[in-house]
């Protein structure tokens, strides 16, 4: 009789051992799957937001240390774009950017990332400044694919480094039909 309760108490505890595994498990997982979701959703404001403030000190002008919130000082000091003045002739008022972020992953021990990052300015608003050359036209700027390097230290992401893979790449269509191309509706009689 004794030996039947030893085999139902060996039973037991091996039962008990495996839940708590799979309980344990289970959690660890979650956790991962959060943390991974949590580091994601920051990159993603990151990126969006520090290059959308980057063009707009290129395109307006003001504090270049309200910079430093997005992107790592070493990345500041050598922007070309932040500093070759293309746009100092023109007063801007407005502008639309567009940006779409693509291949965003990381994992929770990740210390870097790299995020593909498609940028296009929709439409502007400027004027030339006063003592701006006669004649003087708008830059272009021209649509561009990045790669976006992003660094995590003492625990928060900055953008490090920005790398153009492709200059004015061709956009796909969208796939909306176009309505004006339908045969028109006949009038019933």
């Amino acid at each position: 009789m004794s030996r039947n309760q030893y085999a139902i108490a060996r039973r037991s505890i091996w039962y008990l051992l495996r839940t708590m595994l799979s309980v344990a498990l289970v959690i660890v997982l979650c956790l991962g799957v959060f943390v991974t979701a949590m580091h994601i959703s920051n990159l993603y404001i990151l990126v969006t937001e520090g290059l959308e403030l980057r063009a707009e000190y290129v395109l307006q002008g003001g504090e270049i240390t309200a910079l430093t919130e997005y992107f790592t000082e070493d990345f500041v000091s050598k922007d070309p774009a932040l500093y070759n003045g293309t746009y100092d002739n023109f007063k801007v008022t407005n502008f639309i950017y567009k940006i779409e972020v693509k291949n965003l992953f990381v994992l929770p021990w990740d210390k870097n990332a790299t995020v593909k990052v498609y940028e296009k300015l929709l439409s502007i608003s400027a004027t030339p400044n006063e003592g701006a050359p006669e004649g003087i036209t708008f830059p272009e700027w021209p649509a561009a694919v990045y790669n976006v390097k992003l660094t995590r230290t003492d625990g928060r992401w900055y953008i490090s480094d920005m790398l153009l893979v492709m200059n004015s790449p061709e956009e796909e269509p969208l796939p909306t039909p176009d309505y004006s191309l339908l045969p028109s509706p006949t009038p019933e009689a």
